[in-house]
């Protein structure tokens, strides 16, 4: 039988972040109970966030075969796509994303799926989006591995510090390492929260986007993208 674990990065805010995940984490145990739930928490205590981090923190002792690594404000519909993304994983697909599109919800819409609105029903009207949908980030949200694939490539870069940078270059480094990601039709939706300290929408700072670029430049370059992360232990 093969065995799942859910592996969520996390940072406690003592807000919106919080009442995020006592919702997600809820969803996750009901919908999902034969899957064991690992919870990286990273608290501000320990300097910036790092998602390598956290996620590392999360792995400790796992022993699952497929990893579904999803961060701390999303939920994926409909579910059917979660579990078909850890089947295509656990059969040999290189990753796999259960979502094409994201779909981010506005305060007062999250505020009402949190109360106990269904959450699709909530997310219909368009009123209920904070933008225009838009395709999921490789690497971003929501995505299902084998264990053993993941550890291969590296994980996630721990150079990334702050907000912004690492899920890109995950999808950029597992695309070249390990196959074309595979992208089943669903829906993340994103429960919103202050947005983190950063430049710009897509810069979180400078250091992060110069190593952004970096494997941005080195997509579809097996040897310049095994370079890249081998430079992580020296």
């Amino acid at each position: 039988m093969t065995r799942v674990a859910v592996v969520v990065p996390w940072r406690p805010d003592g807000g919106e972040r919080d009442r995020h995940w006592q919702w997600l984490a809820d969803r996750w145990r009901t919908t999902f109970p034969e899957w064991e739930l690992r919870v990286g928490e990273l608290p501000a205590s320990v300097g910036p966030w790092c998602k390598a981090a956290a996620v590392a923190r999360a792995l400790e002792g796992c022993t699952a075969d497929v990893l579904v690594v999803a961060d701390a404000d999303v939920w994926a519909t409909p579910t059917d796509t979660v579990t078909r993304a850890a089947a295509l994983a656990a059969g040999g697909a290189p990753w796999v994303m259960p979502h094409r599109q994201v779909r981010r919800l506005t305060a007062a819409a999250s505020a009402r799926v949190l109360a106990g609105e269904a959450l699709e029903v909530v997310g219909a009207a368009r009123q209920a989006l904070a933008e225009r949908p838009y395709p999921g980030m490789r690497g971003g949200g929501l995505f299902a591995i084998r264990r053993e694939a993941f550890e291969d490539m590296g994980g996630f870069d721990p150079r990334f510090r702050g907000w912004g940078g690492e899920d890109a270059a995950f999808g950029r480094a597992a695309d070249t390492l390990l196959g074309e990601v595979v992208r089943l039709p669903g829906v993340l939706w994103h429960l919103w929260h202050p947005p983190q300290e950063r430049i710009s929408r897509t810069i979180g700072s400078e250091q992060s986007y110069q190593l952004a670029g970096r494997y941005r430049a080195a997509r579809r370059d097996r040897r310049a993208m095994r370079t890249l992360i081998e430079e992580r232990a020296r």
